[in-house]
């Protein structure tokens, strides 16, 4: 017997895993079968008590409020199956899928079941996250529902909806650089950084200063510099919500016999900043990875940056 061939199958370490919990109020709305706006379909009934065998089709509307007009967010489309033959109960399985501009694309998959008390109306129910695509992408966590209002009077079941997912993020940061002299003192921070915030420079026919403010592992807010002495000019950089920095690239050269970066350029995922300084000397590139984003500094700097180096990740 050959030996099975690896080629389709591989394997890594991930350096830091961190969760990102997504949290939701919503509202659910349920209209039963032979209503003007029934979003559900009974595919099997085999006519048993308690329902218990039902197969029924779903694509119930998901809202941000309880008013009609309220921003329509998801839709929860899958089936339910009466799935107890003592008590009504029903086992849940459904795709919650985000149909909003901001998670458009992105799905949470959600199973679950809930009884029904003897007066019809639904108990409360923790149904399980058990996945997600898109921003959820390897999602886990509960959705607490709580059904509210008169379903005899409104043909249907209205749900109020906690979700909270969590999302692990794996992520590696590199140093790379610096780029530059061996002159001034070090300058780096003291824990690995998240994402880059905004960034200011100082220049003049040199990089004189370079400051940041960036978002840590934990979330917390920091800043960093300024790094360096005074210069003629500030230009400050505040990066956009989705806006990230992919290259930097500039110039180094020799004044008053010392190794400084002379110039500077910022390119983003929109748009490029720069050049700060004057490009005078020899150029350099960050030649950070596609798949990759600048999320902090770290530097040589005395009077001037003689040396400037970046984190991706």
């Amino acid at each position: 017997m050959a030996a099975t061939n690896p080629s389709y199958y591989q394997s890594g370490v991930c350096q830091e895993i961190m969760q990102k919990e997504h949290l939701f109020h919503l509202y659910m709305f349920q209209q039963l079968e032979g209503t003007p706006d029934a979003n559900q379909k009974v595919v099997v009934n085999p006519g048993l008590p308690m329902m218990f065998g039902v197969v029924a089709a779903s694509d119930w509307v998901i809202r941000d409020g309880l008013a009609t007009d309220s921003n329509l967010v998801a839709r929860a489309r899958g089936m339910h199956l009466g799935s107890g033959k003592a008590e009504q109960n029903w086992l849940m399985c459904c795709s919650i899928s985000f149909t909003d501009t901001r998670f458009k694309g992105s799905s949470l998959k959600v199973l679950g079941d809930f009884a029904v008390g003897g007066d019809g109306y639904g108990l409360d129910g923790e149904w399980a996250i058990v996945g997600g695509t898109g921003e959820f992408a390897r999602a886990n966590g509960v959705v607490r529902a709580k059904e509210i209002g008169d379903w005899r009077r409104n043909n249907g079941r209205t749900w109020e909806l906690h979700i909270s997912a969590f999302c692990p993020c794996i992520s590696k940061v590199t140093k790379m650089g610096p780029w530059g002299g061996n002159g001034g003192t070090a300058c780096d921070i003291p824990e690995p950084p998240r994402s880059l915030q905004a960034v200011t420079i100082r220049s003049g026919e040199v990089i004189n200063s370079i400051a940041f403010s960036y978002t840590d592992r934990t979330g917390q807010n920091r800043t960093a510099g300024p790094w360096g002495g005074d210069g003629a000019l500030t230009a400050t950089i505040t990066l956009a919500p989705s806006e990230t920095i992919k290259q930097v690239l500039g110039t180094t050269g020799t004044v008053g016999g010392v190794t400084v970066v002379t110039s500077l350029t910022l390119v983003s995922n929109i748009r490029t900043y720069g050049p700060f300084g004057r490009a005078n000397g020899s150029a350099f590139s960050s030649q950070v990875p596609d798949n990759k984003t600048v999320v902090g500094f770290h530097a040589r700097a005395g009077a001037a940056v003689d040396a400037i180096g970046v984190y991706v990740a």
